[in-house]
């Protein structure tokens, strides 16, 4: 039986379920970077507090960090689960993230990662999705991807990293990518296009692949989770040279790193089962992997990253998952054990140096780019002073028409929009035209109030394509309601009330997910009902069943 060898440092509860985590460092500080299933992503400082969060049109589903200009503070890629990708900015001096680049695909990002993967000295932006591509940005500044490359399935994974070839002298900077029906494969850019080294299929979902040294040889080897339960360990050439088993619990994340001291990396699995396995290999030049450790939560682990202490030195381990929480634990054995003196092999190369003092300032002189639909809107009503091509510009942002209609049912049953403390009633029917401009040096401003029966001009939404016209004169005009078992519930009285017949109804909601957009859709905006849902859950009045039929239901 294993003695404990860890340190819960400590625990902090997240408003939903963890898919992601990052490290942001800038200069002295270093911030947590996470988000999930509530469409938000969070910044948190050493203290442990949230000081900012963005929210997103979709679940928050990947992150990475980098410093993208070389002024010392990272930047943070996020990808979510409506496809919007978009790399954001923290000003250090007011603790805040704000949005360098966004881009829309078709349907919702698995993986991003960034580096100068053509050695150019520019560092390209890359992410992969379920609509089969990995796509290959070659910067911040890009509208449309350089390269793409196309699979028959999900791109669930990616990363890079330096792996050296037998017949090459330097290593290569490698991209790797795994796939849902198993996948693998190792690209290297060479003479100015994509080159593929190899592939291998495993006839499994490829959840993680990171790229480490964990035999102690000096050369970097590549480790693949996968949906068998197992960590596989390969060679540069793409060759198994050890397969560890997680048993029961299927590894969702990787992390390669040295937690304990000695020079070595050891081996993070974070597993569906809720367990979090450390496997280390003491030896020089070895295959020799032993299960070091374990510890174990509820319900599933989908990230673990690491963060340094105040020493710089001890490495504390990050995990995350559909728990609604995230820990902080670090090895007993840190600065205990003898340290190995690993050769290092590989000759890595800087590649071409990049003109990084002209990006910063180019980077500062990037506007703000919004994070969601409904700021979006904000925008577009800051900028012009009024909502004229709405439609148009939004699907040109590459909202889809279903999308921007329901935003307006929800904007129309929660707040009106507020211009210079003129109440504007955006939501009236798209058949007048607005009878004056508003003046040029009239300073804009959105604030959000309570106007249930505004007495003004209505302003137009013009429809552009007139398929749609119905609809939205349907969504702009009509009071929401929603169909439930053929019945209608009315969006009005107290959310408390809403939630409770609403389970009358429906008698068992499966997820949170569907019980949170449900309830929004009366009218109750996402964190009104995140809360009341918890409120009525502590009370007892509802429950969650994790046998059949699973679900949310009355008590």
């Amino acid at each position: 039986m294993l003695r404990k060898r860890y340190q819960l440092n400590w625990m902090f509860e997240c408003p939903d379920a963890v898919l992601t985590c990052s490290v942001l460092k800038c200069k002295q500080n270093s911030f947590l970077v996470f988000g999930g299933h509530d469409k938000t992503v969070y910044l948190m400082d050493e203290q442990m507090n949230i000081i900012d969060d963005r929210a997103f049109d979709g679940w928050c589903r990947c992150s990475y960090s980098i410093d993208l200009d070389g002024d010392g503070c990272d930047e943070v890629l996020v990808g979510a689960g409506d496809g919007n990708f978009m790399v954001l900015k923290l000003n250090l001096a007011k603790k805040k993230l704000t949005g360098l680049m966004r881009y829309k695909a078709s349907k919702r990002i698995n993986c991003c990662i960034a580096g100068d993967f053509t050695r150019n000295g520019n560092i390209e932006l890359i992410f992969g999705s379920d609509d089969k591509t990995l796509r290959i940005f070659d910067g911040i500044k890009a509208k449309e991807a350089k390269y793409m490359l196309y699979y028959d399935s999900w791109v669930i994974t990616c990363t890079l990293g330096y792996l050296q070839l037998p017949d090459n002298d330097e290593p290569i900077y490698g991209l790797l990518v795994g796939t849902k029906n198993g996948l693998v494969q190792l690209i290297q850019f060479q003479d100015n296009m994509l080159d593929i080294v190899w592939q291998q299929n495993y006839n499994t979902q490829i959840n993680d692949i990171k790229v480490g040294d964990v035999t102690n040889d000096g050369f970097n080897e590549i480790l693949l989770s996968t949906d068998d339960s197992f960590i596989r360990i390969l060679n540069s050439e793409g060759e198994t040279i050890k397969e560890i088993s997680t048993e029961e619990g299927r590894p969702i994340s990787l992390l390669i790193e040295d937690i304990d001291g000695d020079n070595a990396k050891e081996i993070v699995a974070g597993c569906a089962d809720g367990s979090l396995r450390v496997f280390h290999n003491p030896y020089l030049d070895s295959h020799e992997f032993e299960l070091k450790w374990k510890t174990k939560v509820s319900t599933s682990i989908k990230n673990v990253c690491y963060i340094t202490g105040e020493d710089k030195k001890l490495k504390h381990i990050v995990f995350g998952g559909y728990d609604r929480t995230i820990r902080n634990v670090t090895d007993f054995e840190w600065g205990k054990k003898q340290s190995l003196e690993i050769p290092q092999k590989m000759k890595i190369s800087d590649g071409e140096a990049g003109k990084k003092e002209d990006l910063i300032k180019e980077i500062a002189k990037i506007k703000e780019v919004p994070s969601n639909i409904r700021e979006q809107i904000f925008n577009i009503l800051q900028e012009k002073g009024h909502l004229k091509d709405l439609m148009k510009e939004l699907t040109g942002l590459g909202y889809s028409e279903d999308e921007i209609l329901e935003e307006f049912t929800l904007l129309k049953t929660q707040k009106s929009v507020i211009y210079e403390k003129v109440t504007y009633p955006v939501w009236s029917l798209p058949s007048e035209e607005i009878e004056k401009e508003m003046p040029k040096e009239a300073k804009a401003e959105v604030l959000i109030e309570e106007q249930p029966k505004p007495k003004v001009q209505p302003l137009v939404i013009e429809e552009p394509v007139k398929p749609k016209k119905e609809k939205l004169v349907k969504a702009l005009g009509s009071e929401t309601k929603e169909v439930i078992s053929d019945k209608k519930i009315s969006a009005g009285g107290p959310l408390r009330d809403v939630i409770i017949e609403y389970l009358k109804e429906k008698k068992v909601v499966g997820t949170k997910a569907q019980f949170i957009n449900d309830i929004k859709s009366m009218g109750f905006s996402n964190s009104e009902a995140e809360k009341e849902i918890n409120s009525l859950k502590e009370q007892g009045i509802i429950q969650y069943s994790r046998v059949k039929p699973k679900g949310w239901s009355l008590s």
